[in-house]
């Protein structure tokens, strides 16, 4: 094959199968559902008939590789293989193996090839317009009935022959393999089908091959998602960034799952990375080169390290927690005065004698000198704030970051601090608490309408304040309804100036130290931000019967290019009211504070939610 010549995709395939089989009058199933926990990779029927289809999209054919000969306990089974299995289960079906035409055809090729033709299974050879079938495909049911003769000794051996075959159907998934999500199903804990696949359409990035190929063997996966997300990050960050990803993090996934309604974290961070890894792909020309020429690395590897390291420190947020849970069970800890007494956990101290302040003083100035604009006082305060007082998982991840990469060797690392810097700064502002300071805390419940009649404006902007603080003061709204706030306020029960916000928060939100994150100056965080919102599928709670879990799963991402710009609507789907209307409001607060028109998110097919606090 000329090597300028594109490669098939596992789409390209599936397309041009489709459309062949559909001109031939077949109803035409993708992934189907015909074989139990299983998926056919293409079924197809038209009246009787009926016609499976497995494909590849490699250059190189092998026997070794595509029919193996496996030893089980002993028992020896020729030739194992995905289209055997098929065989024994659509006894009827003509069975096909397709393969692009620039497969190297040599004799490990027809050493293949013969076996097909030994089998009854069918060969097509997929051209650029047009299909040939190469070998001709013989259903197992038509080939046993063809090889039986009259005389009873034929019969028999005959028979024994076949019966000694179907050893294959019961024994082709042997451990792990029977365990591949292909046979189990795994509904819950699994990444996105629909994200899986639009991976194999990857061009730009420096780390498509690698993603591609999690895209066509996800289905056939014995290995659970965390293992895949680990092995899959470990391996991208000693590539391309020269860093070793620490595993404790998917250690303490264990740990925070104490907690019934925790949502899990590990696995999102892997698909956040892999929205962000596909959409930045469709946008890579645009926003690459100007990035790689400002920052000295390439946008796809900052991203690589912001979104897989984004959540790292989320169990230091929860520490409290599942900690005092721990002192409860093992020392039995049963009183709230010992509780009270526990010291937990003291990063003042920490922040001084680990130098972690000076991670975080890091982050201010490369925040501060790339916006040019003042605020550096306000914005250390907050930075501090977070990560003492809130232990928010942002700051502490972002700080973290920064630490590895200063400690690990300098011969190994394969990225810039400049770059580190930059994915540090969105994995430290991605979190809401810390993007709502920095925006200017805009006030997303009064631009709802929800509170239309207040006309402070201190309490129409505040989000957090509102409810909470005249909830807490006015007992009576705990079961009426919101409009009796309308009479206390008048009658000067509440004081509508006694804000929540301490000084200093309220003057970081003042300087609105970014007016609105945007794609243009800010990639990294604003993809961060924009995909770690959207992504919730996968997300279930250490207990299945939780209803805390999926807030919404991903129905489609559509990127499409017009004229000189580039679309990029995300479809979700949510089928718990409740949970509809808590991601609506999340995509609300989201709008506000990220500006790039050309991102949508619709729920259910509503009106989409432009990224700029519009509609669609």
């Amino acid at each position: 094959m000329n090597k300028k010549e594109k490669e098939f995709t596992p789409n390209d395939m599936i397309s041009k199968l489709k459309n062949y089989f559909h001109d031939q009058g077949y109803e035409v199933e993708e992934n189907s559902k015909k074989f139990q926990p299983a998926r056919v990779p293409l079924y197809c029927k038209k009246q009787n008939e009926e016609v499976v289809i497995d494909f590849t999209v490699d250059r190189s054919i092998l026997k070794k590789i595509f029919f193996p000969s496996e030893t089980i306990e002993g028992v020896e089974i020729l030739d194992a293989s995905p289209v055997r299995f098929y065989q024994y289960y659509f006894t009827n079906a003509k069975i096909f193996f397709a393969y692009p035409y620039y497969v190297k055809e040599d004799d490990g090729f027809n050493e293949f090839k013969k076996v097909c033709e030994n089998r009854g299974i069918g060969l097509l050879k997929i051209f650029k317009k047009d299909i040939k079938e190469v070998a001709k495909s013989r259903p197992l049911f038509d080939d046993i009935c063809d090889e039986l003769e009259i005389k009873e000794k034929k019969i028999k051996n005959k028979l024994e022959y076949h019966l000694k075959n179907c050893l294959h159907y019961f024994v082709y998934y042997p451990k792990p393999v029977f365990k591949r999500r292909a046979i189990t199903g795994k509904a819950k804990e699994r990444m996105s089908y629909v994200l899986i696949d639009k991976l194999s359409n990857l061009k730009n990035i420096v780390y498509c091959k690698t993603l591609i190929d999690l895209s066509f063997d996800y289905r056939k996966e014995a290995r659970d998602d965390y293992e895949i997300a680990e092995k899959c990050i470990t391996d991208l960050w000693q590539e391309y960034l020269g860093l070793k990803y620490p595993s404790i993090h998917k250690r303490v996934e264990n740990i925070l799952q104490r907690d019934e309604v925790y949502r899990e974290h590990f696995v999102h961070q892997f698909q956040v990375f892999l929205i962000g890894a596909y959409i930045l792909d469709y946008i890579y020309p645009e926003v690459a080169k100007k990035f790689e020429e400002k920052h000295e690395c390439k946008i796809e590897n900052v991203w690589l390290a912001a979104s897989t390291f984004h959540d790292f420190s989320y169990g230091l947020q929860n520490f409290d927690t599942w900690l005092m849970q721990f002192f409860e069970e093992i020392l039995r800890v049963k009183y709230n005065q010992t509780k009270d007494n526990i010291n937990l956990l003291n990063l003042d101290a920490a922040m001084i004698r680990e130098a972690l302040f000076d991670q975080i003083t890091k982050i201010i100035d490369y925040l501060c000198n790339n916006l040019k604009k003042n605020g550096k006082k306000e914005i250390t305060r907050l930075f501090y704030e977070k990560a003492v007082r809130d232990r928010n998982h942002g700051v502490l991840s972002a700080i973290s970051l920064l630490k590895l990469h200063e400690e690990s060797e300098k011969k190994e690392l394969k990225i810039k601090e400049r770059g580190i810097l930059e994915a540090a700064v969105a994995i430290a502002c991605h979190d809401e608490d810390i993007w709502e300071a920095l925006c200017g805390c805009q006030g997303y419940l009064a631009s709802s309408g929800k509170m239309p009649f207040l006309e402070n404006d201190c309490v129409k902007k505040c989000r957090r304040g509102t409810l909470l603080r005249l909830s807490k003061k006015i007992e009576i709204l705990k079961d009426k309804k919101i409009e009796i706030l309308k009479d206390k306020i008048s009658e000067g029960i509440v004081n509508i100036d006694d804000s929540r916000c301490e000084s200093w928060e309220r003057d970081i939100m003042k300087k609105r130290i970014i007016s609105k994150i945007g794609i243009k100056d800010n990639p990294i965080l604003f993809l961060l931000t924009f995909c770690d919102n959207i992504q919730d599928e996968g997300r279930v709670t250490s207990s299945d019967k939780q209803a805390s879990g999926d807030r919404s799963t991903l129905e489609n991402i559509d990127i499409e290019k017009k004229d000189d710009t580039t679309e990029i609507m995300i479809n979700l789907k949510s089928d718990d009211h409740a949970k509809k209307e808590k991601k609506e409001n999340e995509i609300e607060r989201l709008a506000w504070c990220l500006e790039d028109d050309r991102f949508r998110i619709s729920i259910n097919n509503d009106t989409p939610k432009t990224m700029n606090g519009k509609g669609g």
